[in-house]
């Protein structure tokens, strides 16, 4: 499995929301701040911030679980 694979799997774990903050903030050639985010999605800069830590952590735990987590994680 390559990391494309691990990480496209790990995002179909998340809401529409999430996955936006994390490929527009991680994924994309040209990240966009935590303000452009907010106001794009009409919520704050810190709760852009929050929806991003959460989805982290969502993404981590379900690769973790994973056939793939050797390519990501030192075990």
């Amino acid at each position: 499995m390559v990391i494309f694979e691990v990480i496209s799997n790990a995002l179909k774990d998340l809401d529409s929301r999430e996955v936006k903050i994390i490929k527009e903030r991680h994924l994309s050639d040209k990240a966009k701040t935590l303000d452009i985010l907010g106001k794009e999605l009409k919520i704050s800069k810190e709760r852009v911030r929050q929806i991003e830590k959460n989805a982290m952590i969502k993404m981590k735990s379900f690769i973790s679980k994973s056939e793939g987590a050797d390519l990501l994680f030192k075990q």
